[in-house]
């Protein structure tokens, strides 16, 4: 069940660009919220706007705070919109105002298949978007063989039509983007494409449905995904082609690494070798360089030098017989992911180690339940806090969970802080869990240290027991340097620090996000009135000093909150 009291600003805070969440909050502020409903985990509600029909918003919670967001407004800047900020905080905030309904599941479990139809029927008749999705589901399950109702479904369910329909529709928008997307007007903003990005969805459904040992069926997926985008890129505008060159050659050796995995995952036998090769000559002229696949064919698991490679006969050429060529890397990424799926632990090892993917080694080492050996390399070979997390987590999921926190130890030293967050705060909670407080104390100081937030303070202080007194000045001391205006504010407001607070917020006014300074006002209004009347003032003459006719509402907004101090004062006249 999803922990919704769980659920705080900080965390909306973290999805939204600070003007968003500004905006959502005068929103929630301004009543703009209404019909909010809860089913389960799923929220949705109804957010008044610009446009004539209020904005659908819809929310679905985990256990672990916010799963998935959607709001049919045009908002497309980074990170979520107004809207949803503002659904997000009505439900922190007003949980009394939601209405409770049984989820969908429930209410269809106890339709008749005669009354189920109607239901379908109905709802399809109130929109042709409703209409189109059921026509696909409909196509793609009549296209499926009976099977027995006791037999498990798919593991991956793909629609092969929707994948070619939606690159078709990726490429048919190239050209139409935002000149303004940069915050700046550019005339070749709008040119710019993300070939990766159009086919990140697709091949990710290649690689589930290679872990879920669905191979023929990623075989058909590869070559729709292929066939489609050569499609587009053939119907694509010379100039619209030629600006975006460099990253549709990133994208084709995307595919063929994808490629290289699927046809690695078969058994082919020599004639259906030749006929992937011309396949793949077809597809290379209007494609590119597919060269990584053509190796893939050609050496299969057969290759002389990598079969020496996979029985840990290791020279430095590692699996080549000359020099290595450029896909190399993405080739033993691929060859290392079919390992692990046919748990082929030590091959996958000795692959590893002579690719230099030192990391991965050391990890299927510690997964193989070599932990020692793991534990040893990686305080040895590994120089990145995230690589020895990967390691630990590992180690831990083996069970060997003091070897863990030895590795997790040693990455806490290294200098370097890329992924050092995500470990320090994995070893807390590890350590926690193993009872051992010195480890969680060393941790926890650690994860405040690269991120400040509330919640690593908090969690700091539930550690340290009576070490507390003798550890809190060293920790505000690090806030103290912080950049991150709200994570100060959090912690003074949460210590009563409400001079600190004040001073935070004078330091950085112009950084200040609106509902920060609210916050600080709010926590200062009864015992230094003054502070905050100044500072609503100072916001409405920002406004009008520069005759910013438009914004006069808002202004009107921050003096009328500066005349409710006066009137908590008595000082209304």
């Amino acid at each position: 069940m999803t922990q919704l009291n769980s659920l705080t600003e900080a965390d909306v805070r973290n999805l939204a660009n600070s003007q968003s969440f500004d905006r959502g909050y005068r929103y929630y502020r301004s009543q703009a919220v209404s019909n909010v409903v809860r089913r389960s985990n799923l929220f949705t509600a109804e957010i008044e706007g610009s446009s004539y029909e209020p904005y659908r918003v819809q929310i679905t919670l985990n256990d672990t705070g916010i799963e998935t967001t959607f709001c049919n407004c045009p908002y497309d800047w980074g990170g979520i919109c107004k809207h949803i900020i503002a659904a997000l905080l009505t439900l922190i905030h007003d949980g009394d105002k939601f209405e409770e309904k049984p989820e969908l599941a429930s209410l269809l479990a106890v339709l008749t298949a005669d009354q189920l139809r109607q239901a379908l029927l109905g709802v399809a008749a109130a929109g042709m978007e409703f209409a189109e999705v059921v026509e696909r589901e409909a196509a793609w399950l009549r296209e499926q063989p009976a099977t027995p109702s006791e037999k498990p479904t798919a593991a991956v369910p793909v629609d092969i039509n929707a994948a070619r329909r939606e690159i078709h529709k990726d490429f048919r928008l190239a050209g139409t983007g935002d000149p303004f997307e940069h915050g700046y007007y550019d005339e070749y903003a709008a040119l710019e494409m993300d070939p990766e990005g159009i086919l990140q969805p697709h091949l990710a459904k290649v690689t589930a449905l290679l872990d879920a040992g669905e191979v023929d069926t990623a075989v058909t997926l590869i070559t729709t995904i292929i066939d489609a985008f050569i499609d587009g890129l053939t119907d694509l505008d010379d100039y619209i082609y030629e600006y975006n060159e460099d990253v549709f050659n990133e994208a084709t050796l995307t595919l063929g690494v994808s490629l290289a995995e699927v046809l690695l995952s078969l058994d082919l036998q020599p004639e259906e070798q030749e006929a992937w090769l011309a396949q793949i000559s077809d597809w290379e002229d209007g494609l590119g360089d597919l060269a990584v696949a053509v190796t893939a064919v050609e050496q299969g698991w057969i290759y002389p030098p990598l079969v020496a490679a996979m029985q840990g006969n290791i020279t430095e050429k590692g699996a080549w017989e000359g020099d290595a060529p450029y896909y190399a890397d993405e080739l033993a990424l691929a060859r290392l992911r079919i390992l692990a799926r046919q748990n082929r632990q030590q091959e996958y090892i000795h692959l590893a180690e002579a690719e230099g993917q030192t990391k991965l080694s050391i990890t299927m080492l510690a997964t193989s339940g070599q932990t020692d050996k793991a534990a040893a390399e990686a305080e040895e070979y590994l120089s990145y806090p995230s690589e020895m997390l990967a390691v630990a987590q590992a180690l831990a999921a083996q069970g060997a969970v003091t070897a863990a926190l030895k590795v997790a130890a040693h990455g806490l030293t290294l200098e370097q802080e890329s992924g050092m967050l995500a470990l320090a705060r994995w070893a807390r909670e590890t350590a926690l869990a193993a009872k051992n407080q010195q480890m969680a104390l060393r941790a926890a100081q650690a994860a405040f240290a690269v991120e400040t937030t509330l919640a690593d303070y908090t969690a700091v202080q539930q550690i340290a027991g009576d070490q507390w007194p003798a550890i809190k000045p060293a920790l505000l001391q690090q806030l103290q340097k912080s950049w991150h205006i709200s994570h100060k504010i959090d912690i003074y407001l949460h210590e009563n620090m409400l001079t600190e607070a004040m001073t935070a917020v004078d330091e950085k006014q112009a950084f200040v996000p609106e509902t920060d300074l609210r916050r600080v006002v709010e926590a200062t209004r009864a015992t230094v009135p003054d502070w905050g009347i100044r500072k609503y003032r100072e916001k409405a003459e920002e406004i009008m000093d520069v005759g910013r006719s438009g914004a006069y509402d808002t202004a009107v907004s921050w003096l009328r909150d500066a005349r409710d101090i006066y009137r908590q004062h008595n000082r209304l006249s």
